[in-house]
């Protein structure tokens, strides 16, 4: 008997057996058991969530032998039959091959037939976003009026390219990605029904590897038992996958933390010496700066997050909340631009030092404010140790017998004094101003907001090149110095280098401090300055077209000739 995969082995069979999804689950088996079955349904999310498993165990719970039902019996004929994928009345239809009109006609033929020997025919039409236009407009008439015995599922990965007109007329459930706790508990108990034996820390590397995917963690997890040979160990499988376990990574982290960029350069180095996929290891340090970070605000949150509870105890004593995210935002910007580096292993390395770099050290900050001041300090220290000996002579009631006083003001040098005396007020203000500016360092206030970004953008010095690129970013927020920006993601990804350090410093000039900028995936927003003239050419648009429509000479024209404007050929004059 030929090996089956674990993915198909514990293929859920029953809705009971769905990991995940109980949003869904529930709503489809109440339906079911109300005997109140809508007419097509929209399953969406990414691969391996269960898309087809839930829509199999609905064409089993629709035509089970037994009755209608949301626990089909797996026994009867139909329950096998569709398990073994050769039941007539059950059709998985591959969108992405059969694309064209001639095979939604085709399909569409079949429909109005009745069922062979059950009470539902059930269409499933997998990555239907792939279907073309008019193979979507075939579809609408049928979808909205079906024959009685025909059930449809829509399964896709991209929901929002199917058509509104098609959504409208489905039931819709989106399906979420597994979480890493999810996974990770159903990694472990097909692997102790297995008999198979394994390291925690093996399981969540492997969880982690599968994104919320339960097929692929499966499909790594049949990697896994063949490249280690017996027990699945946390060394072995960080080996395969290209990465470090997961000690090693709180080990490059814990670097970090001492500000150690000596040892940090030589686990650096160790790792250079192995066959790794940066780009996993890198997300490995995120994932992890991630968690710190929730931890960090609520210590609850350590049940529910794969934290070694000791270790990830001892780095959150050394990193404040800044810091994680200083640190998550330098290895988000890294992971961007390690292409651009001479090679991905060099952009990793830098990554981490420059983490350990600019990482704040409290008590190394704390020595640079105190020092300034020191010079002045002793200064004002030893005009005071010189004026001592002048307060000690001033008389007291306990000394009334001392003549020496009026015989001060005959020494010429005396009136001098009272100069050192402005003196010493001024060293002073000197060293208040000072202490008052260094405080202000961290009270960094820009005038920058949603609002006023357009102003500011277009009072910026760029080329006309970074000018067009960046027209599209709008306003997120600001963190003291730092400028978070957003833009679409084919914007964001020619938008070089070299165009965001020239919008870098040319918001350094403008607001007059040194400013760091931050540019971050997002759709496209009607507060970017691009979309602002956009919207401001179709409003000059607007009003030429109607002044030409409202003119009486056009009017005049129209009603005696049935003349007609061709708006395409309006233009605003300027």
């Amino acid at each position: 008997m030929s090996y089956q995969v674990l993915a198909r082995k514990w293929r859920p069979n029953d809705f009971s057996e769905v990991v995940g999804q109980e949003h869904v689950v529930k709503a489809i088996s109440n339906s079911l058991d109300q005997n109140k079955v809508h007419q097509a349904f929209v399953l969406s999310g990414t691969r391996g969530v269960g898309k087809t498993t839930i829509a199999r165990i609905l064409a089993k719970s629709l035509n089970c032998e037994q009755g209608l039902d949301s626990k089909p019996c797996h026994k009867c004929s139909t329950c096998v039959s569709i398990s073994e994928g050769s039941f007539m009345d059950f059709q998985e239809i591959d969108a992405a091959s059969s694309r064209g009109v001639d095979d939604t006609k085709q399909l569409l033929e079949t429909v109005m037939h009745m069922p062979s020997a059950s009470r539902y025919k059930v269409y499933l039409l997998d990555e239907v976003h792939m279907l073309s236009t008019q193979s979507f407009n075939m579809l609408l008439k049928t979808l909205e009026e079906p024959p009685e015995h025909v059930i449809f599922i829509l399964a896709t990965t991209l929901p929002e390219k199917i058509p509104a007109t098609v959504l409208s007329r489905c039931l819709q459930f989106n399906l979420k990605n597994l979480t890493n706790r999810q996974l990770n508990d159903r990694l472990s108990f097909i692997l102790e029904k297995e008999k198979i034996n394994f390291d925690s820390n093996a399981i969540e590397q492997i969880a982690r590897a599968g994104r919320g995917s339960l097929r692929d963690s499966l499909t790594i997890t049949d990697q896994a038992i063949a490249f280690c040979e017996g027990k699945l160990t946390d060394e072995e499988v960080a080996r395969m996958l290209g990465t470090l376990p997961s000690d090693n990574v709180f080990k490059l982290i814990k670097s970090i933390a001492d500000r150690d960029s000596k040892s940090l350069l030589n686990d650096l180095n160790e790792i250079g010496q192995l066959s790794v996929d940066y780009f996993r290891l890198m997300d490995l340090v995120l994932e992890t700066l991630q968690l710190l970070s929730f931890a960090k605000v609520s210590e609850e949150v350590f049940e529910e997050l794969n934290l070694k509870k000791d270790e990830a105890i001892e780095l959150l004593n050394l990193f404040s909340e800044e810091d994680l995210q200083l640190l998550y935002q330098i290895g988000l910007i890294a992971k961007r631009d390690m292409e651009l580096a001479p090679s991905l292993s060099s952009g990793f390395d830098m990554a981490l030092l420059r983490m350990v770099t600019f990482i704040p050290n409290e008590l190394m900050e704390t020595k640079k404010k105190v020092e300034p001041l020191e010079s002045e300090k002793n200064k004002k220290l030893s005009i005071e140790e010189d004026d001592q000996p002048l307060l000690e002579t001033l008389p007291t009631s306990e000394e009334p017998e001392e003549p020496e006083e009026p015989e001060e003001p005959e020494e010429p040098e005396e009136p001098e004094e009272p100069e050192e005396m402005p003196s010493d007020n001024r060293i002073t203000d000197e060293s208040e101003i000072v202490v008052e500016e260094l405080s202000q360092v961290n009270l960094v206030k820009l005038d920058l907001s949603s609002k006023n970004w357009n102003q500011v953008f277009e009072q910026l010095d760029l080329d006309p090149g970074t000018k067009q690129l960046a027209s599209h970013c709008y306003f997120v927020k600001y963190d003291e110095t730092v400028i978070y920006l957003s833009m679409p993601e084919e914007k964001l990804n020619v938008f070089n280098g070299k165009h965001r350090k020239q919008l870098q410093d040319a918001l350094s000039k403008f607001f007059e401090i040194k400013c760091n900028l931050f540019l971050e995936e997002g759709d496209f927003s009607k507060e970017s300055p691009n979309e602002i003239k956009e919207i401001e050419k179709r409003k000059e648009l607007e009003d030429a077209q109607r002044e030409i429509r409202e003119d009486p000479n056009v009017q005049s024209l129209v009603e005696a000739f049935g003349a007609k404007v061709i708006e395409s050929s309006v233009e605003p004059t300027n």
